[in-house]
């Protein structure tokens, strides 16, 4: 397909004459001239657009030796007469207006030298999968936005026949592969057919769609661009090819061409360039302040577009930031590159931006840089400036040109109010005057003085007339009044504070359709209010007991911190008369509602008929990088709005609304204070001026409840789990604690004596049992009669187990001395501290995913059965073995989005057979970040962090909650840049690859919860759970409980924490399978035979979790007791031998594990793997991975299924073991 350029027409080849001196019908030109060359242009316009790239043919009347062109590529050369040129990659679609390009020939003669023109639109590429291989959604939309080399960015709309109210999941289906997908507004769960189909989840807060979907995303692709063919899951489908609609981008990202109109004579060659280099000194700001020392640069104009850039210099430090770039006129698109859209002002003057994943993180002394192309559709073109959070403003407001009446003058005062008011009551000794006014908009201005110091506020601006919409610059507009009169504002994150002496001058535009312009006025919170030309009141605080002869008075409302409540109501001689409802202003310091965070208050600002204006002020105590508001009404409350958080989702009555931080917002830090204000609109009787508010990870008082008796409670349990949990409780824990009294010394042995304390925390619902451990003195485990077997040494074996695993340098206290100091060095490729963890199995990686959840079940089982580990004389040591986990964890949690999932390389690792000390192979440490995700492993982390955190509770609370604040941090990393972790750590695939990482959000979400709860504070993280449990469907019955399935714990924690239901079945469901006579087979001395590859660890987890389950489901206790009895105790010896090392009778002496079949001294290589006869160290306490499915068991090292141990075999077990023992101590015996 060929285009000519003067008109449309059927011919297929263009001849465009370029002649020196002169122009041609087309207006082309010759831009400049020079001995031996000269440099010319050629301008086609396009009757149709371009996707798929263009050729040009340059052919000149006479030998041009050089030709230089920089937005095409040179293909051919015939004779150095005729050059075929072919598109860059980013500049192969062009939709409107011309081809433009400028090129520089170099020649031997002086004159006379003429060029003709051919373009060639190419066809489209064939792909590898057409539209007939696909089925898409009818009626979609496909909109290619952008594109530049290797990168497309498109959005998707899908039109929805019925709202999708519980999710949705759509599917990218592409013509080519594609190598990743970037998306702004789901989930992206990954690639299901090589790069080809993609499958994207709804994030929490878009989970119900009503209308259409819409989704934008960038892709990366090494081949041809693809098609995009998208479906979204249970809609109707049509033929893709029938419904297929596409947009093209208005302009390139990338298309530089700039249109130099001048024509230049010169003796010289001049220097070949396509951008412009107009820069301008940034010194003022075109709309309000803006950043210091910003610059702005025009790179390149063309028809409708301009190619800008800024630079920012940085001077705070920030890991995230958002920037408004405000242009002097409307600007219809704009196209970057290095940021984020989020939205644009409504007259498109303002757009505004946040950072991508990849440049969140800035750092004093840098400068952000950043290029864009703006189209507009108006005769001007625009100028901007920029404005960057967390950096400080200079430069006062250039003025704008703007078109406007010929009858004024831009800047002129047409009209002042002084000290009286407009319309009802305003602020004393405001004034606002007229600035400039054209159809249907008037541009004005208010000052108000300030008396009273605040550090935010709330304003009302408020018009004789309606106004169809105002655009204001340095206020952000909440909500405006059912008739447009007035307009809601609150204070900017950059001028929240005012002191005394201030004055507060703003401007702004309001445009009208009626025929009456507005006047107005204006109303700041906090500050005295003045009537119709009253002059200033006095602004002496009157008495308590001083009634003013109003009819209006100001109430304030306390509700103290104890049970019993006291108001004190002042009527304020301040006030006047007036027909218009005055401000009320309720201020409380308990809680209103139920729970709220200690230290809260709340205040209705300004109150109006159906909505009123909120605020709550909240006290930080705990540092968080994220956090959840809970804001709970009396009254349904409609809707609110906010600017400053995001609004999740809303309770069924409309009683609790779910608030979560903004992206520029989420970092709080101790001694600081939450203040958020929001409008609440209603429809029913009562105002809903009576709230309560919850932030996230900060403690919790209830109805009257002080802050010390929260404290006090906290003190007082150990943990908060749940007992036996009827189906009617709430979200709120509720929960029996075992766990040892508080003149109890760990280590000690101890009987326990049956019975319950019972300390109630003051919060609805809520009941904290403790069952104290009574203990005596002694140095030996504890016995008991009829015990089958000394669980108490299984248990101190199995630790000496983990010992043995030990990575780095090892302690003094290391009990397993023919183990030495080993990778020390750890990390040092990355410049990073990784010595420490537990090597995985017989094997020197360290695998983080189950080296993580071995540390989960194992903290598990220690908060679950302390008394056992007392009893055993192993609480000690257990913490010793816990904490050499954490610790490695701590080091690589790096930053906030980094963690370090895996050191050692698992080839050149198994390559090896010797002693740890005497590796000296490859060992590289793999990082996950957000642009290398791995949600599986960092959530369990996190998991593992918050279990141990209640471990260490008693212990060390500040290790606890240094655990507890790095659990919370990974898994906002983990939920926030979701990935599979063996996609970015692909060494891992081969050994422990990843079904999924929901089952690890939820599980880290519910331990976080938990963690919370046991140091007494409420979280939000128990609603992430359950919203996870449903997205990812962990209600299913899992195939086994493991380091790469977590569902069935999931659903014991869950069902252990609310009482519900549906997680009683579901956990049930999951237990029930493994009982004699369910789905899961049994050999014939009774071992439940999952899978032969770790038998024993699917058979011991499952025992575990039964052991847990029997506390909270009394109907089911025999048989999970009996259960679990039976699998521990066939491992131990019921099954004709010992499956631990180092225990009981006929052990295993073999175990495929380097370190123990070394001999003390000399060498140690694969002729001990090959050699006879028992390991020369004897690996106490490790778990062999099993027998066959007929019992039989072959004790031989090469075998390595038989003979396979690894951290997680043991976790479980010993677990389990603990939870027996415990049984037996407590005289539960079933």
């Amino acid at each position: 397909m060929k285009f000519v350029t003067s008109q449309i027409i059927n011919a297929s080849i263009l001849w465009l004459c370029l002649v020196i001196g002169q122009s041609n019908a087309l207006q082309s030109t010759v831009v400049d001239t020079w001995n031996g060359g000269f440099k010319g242009r050629f301008d086609i316009p396009l009757s149709e657009s371009i996707s798929n790239g263009w050729r040009v043919t340059l052919s000149f009347s006479q030998q041009v030796t050089n030709l230089q062109i920089s937005n095409a590529d040179i293909v051919s050369n015939n004779n150095n007469r005729i050059y075929v040129l072919e598109n860059k990659s980013y500049n192969s679609i062009f939709t409107r207006g011309s081809l433009k390009m400028d090129f520089i020939a170099n020649t031997n003669g002086n004159a006379g030298r003429r060029a003709s023109v051919e373009l060639e639109v190419l066809p489209p590429p064939t792909p590898e999968r057409g539209p007939d291989e696909y089925q898409c959604t009818c009626g979609y939309r496909v909109d290619y936005i952008d594109s530049w080399t290797g990168h497309l960015k498109a959005r998707v709309t899908i039109p929805l026949s019925t709202p999708a109210t519980s999710g949705w999941t759509l599917f990218l289906q592409f013509s080519d592969p594609v190598s990743s997908m970037q998306v702004f507004n789901g989930d992206n769960r990954g690639t299901r057919d090589n790069g080809f189909i993609y499958k994207v989840k709804n994030l929490q807060h878009n989970a119900y769609v009503t209308d259409q979907l819409v989704q934008e995303f960038i892709v990366t692709f090494t081949g041809l661009q693809p098609i995009i063919y998208p479906q979204l899951k249970d809609s109707t489908s049509c033929n893709c090819t029938d419904v297929m609609t596409t947009s093209v981008p208005t302009t390139k990202a990338s298309t530089t061409q700039v249109p130099l109109t001048t024509m230049q004579e010169s003796t010289h060659e001049p220097t070949l360039t396509t951008q412009a280099t107009e820069r301008m000194a940034q010194t003022v700001c075109l709309v309000s302040s803006c950043t210091c020392g910003s610059s702005i640069t025009v790179k390149g104009r063309w028809s409708d577009n301009v190619k800008g850039e800024f630079s920012i210099p940085i001077t705070t430090a920030t890991n995230s930031w958002n920037l408004e770039l405000r242009f002097s006129v409307p600007v219809d698109n704009i196209q970057i590159w290095n940021a984020g859209e989020v939205s644009k002002s409504k007259d498109q003057t303002t757009y505004y931006l946040v950072n991508l994943n990849n440049n969140g993180n800035l750092s004093p002394g840098q400068i952000l840089t950043m290029e864009f192309i703006a189209t507009y559709s108006g005769t001007e073109e625009p100028v901007w400036d920029v404005k960057l959070s967390g950096q400080p403003v200079c430069g006062e407001p250039l003025a704008i040109t703007t078109q406007q009446s010929a009858v004024t003058t831009q800047g002129t005062p047409l009209q002042t109010a002084g000290s009286g008011c407009l319309e009802s009551i305003c602020t004393c000794g405001s004034n606002v005057t007229v600035l400039d006014r054209w159809s249907g908009n008037v541009r004005g201005e208010f000052n108000i003085p300030i008396t009273t110091e605040t550090n935010s506020w709330n304003l009302e601006l408020r018009f004789s007339a309606p106004v169809d919409d105002i655009q204001i610059w340095d206020a952000v507009e909440v909500s405006s009044s059912a008739d447009q009169t007035t307009y809601y504002l609150v204070n900017a994150q950059y001028n929240s504070n005012l002191s005394p002496g201030q004055t507060l001058a703003m401007e702004f535009i309001a445009t009208y359709s009626g025929a009456q312009e507005p006047v107005w006025d204006a109303r700041l919170s906090g500050q005295p209010v003045c009537g119709p030309g009253q002059p200033a009141p006095q602004t002496t605080q009157p008495s308590p007991t001083t009634q003013s002869a109003s009819n209006t008075q100001s109430t304030v409302t306390t509700q103290s911190s104890t049970t019993t409540q006291s108001v004190a109501t002042t009527q304020s001689s301040t006030t006047t008369q007036s027909t218009t409802q005055q401000a009320t202003t309720q201020i409380a310091s308990g809680c209103l509602v139920n729970t709220c965070t200690c230290g809260s208050s709340i205040s209705v600002v300004t109150s109006l008929s159906g909505s009123l204006i909120g605020e709550f002020i909240i006290p930080v105590t705990t540092a968080t990088t994220s956090w959840d508001v809970k804001l709970k009404f009396s009254v349904p409350v409609d809707d609110i709005q906010m600017s400053h958080a995001v609004v999740v989702s809303n309770s069924d009555d409309k009683k609790t609304y779910y608030l979560r931080n903004r992206y520029d917002n989420g970092n709080l830090s101790p001694g600081q204070t939450l203040r958020l204000r929001f409008v609440a609109l209603y429809s029913g009787a009562e105002e809903p001026s009576v709230y309560d508010a919850e932030l996230s990870d900060q403690p919790l008082c209830g109805d009257g409840q002080s802050t010390e008796q929260v404290t006090q409670s906290a003190t007082t349990a150990k943990q908060i789990t749940s007992s036996k949990p009827s189906a009617t409780t709430t979200d709120q824990p509720a929960t029996t604690t075992k766990g040892q009294s508080a003149t109890t010394t760990a280590g000690q042995p101890a009987t326990t004596t049956p019975g319950q304390s019972e300390t109630t925390t003051g919060q609805q619902t809520a009941t904290i049992k403790v069952q104290p451990a009574t203990t005596t003195q002694g140095t030996e485990p504890v016995t008991v009669p009829g015990m089958p077997y000394p669980y108490y040494e299984v248990l101190e074996k199995s630790i000496l187990f983990y010992e043995a695993q030990r990575s780095g340098t090892l302690p003094s206290s290391q009990r397993v001395t023919w183990r030495h100091n080993s990778f020390e060095n750890d990390g040092n490729d990355n410049g990073v501290d990784l010595n420490g963890g537990w090597f995985d199995a017989g094997d020197y990686v360290k695998f983080g995913l189950p080296m993580a959840q071995s540390a989960t079940v194992l903290a598990w089982g220690a908060i679950e059965f302390k008394d056992a580990y007392i009893a055993a004389q192993q609480w000690d040591w257990m913490l010793d073995c816990l904490k050499w986990a954490t610790d490695y964890f701590l080091k690589c949690h790096t930053g906030p989005n980094e963690f370090y999932g895996q050191v050692g390389d698992g080839g050149a690792d198994h390559a090896f057979w010797g002693r740890p000390e005497d590796y000296t192979g490859y060992r590289p440490s793999f990082k996950l970040d957000i642009n290398n995700p791995g949600s599986d492993v960092a959530g369990e982390t996190a998991a593992a962090l918050a279990a141990a955190s209640i471990v260490f509770r008693d212990s060390d609370a500040t290790y606890a909650d240094a655990l507890l604040d790095s659990a919370a941090e990974l898994y906002a990393f983990a939920n926030n840049y979701r990935g599979i972790y063996h996609n970015s750590i692909t060494n891992a695939g081969s050994y422990y690859a990843s079904s999924g990482y929901g089952d690890e959000l939820a599980w880290a979400a519910v331990w976080i919860y938990r963690a919370n709860a046991a140091k007494g504070v409420a979280t939000n993280h128990l609603i992430e759970a359950k919203n996870h449990y449903q997205t990812f469907n962990l209600q299913t019955e899992p195939w086994a409980f493991s380091w790469d399935d977590k569902k069935a714990g999931v659903q014991l924690l869950l069902y252990m924490i609310t009482g519900e239901s549906q997680y009683q079945t579901a956990i049930q469901n999951a237990i029930n399978p493994w009982l004699p006579g369910g789905s899961v087979p049994y050999t014939p001395r009774g071992l439940a035979y999952r899978d032969q590859w770790g038998v024993n660890r699917y058979s011991a987890n499952m025992a575990f979790l039964s052991l847990v389950a029997a506390e909270h489901i009394p109907s089911k206790a025999t048989d999970y007791h009996n259960f679990a009895k039976s699998q521990i105790n066939y491992m131990l010896g019921d099954g004709g031998r010992s499956y631990v090392v180092g225990f009981g009778n006929n052990p295993p002496t073999e175990p495929h594990h380097r370190s123990s079949s070394c001999p003390t001294s000399g060498t140690c290589n694969w002729n001990d793997f090959n050699a006879a006869g028992p390991n020369p160290q004897i690996l106490y306490g490790a778990l062999v991975g099993g027998p066959n499915n007929n019992d039989g068991f072959t004790n031989d090292r090469t075998d390595y299924i038989y003979n396979e141990i690894t951290t997680d075999y043991n976790a479980g077990f010993q677990s389990a073991v603990a939870g027996i023992y415990e049984l037996y101590l407590t005289g539960d015996t079933s």
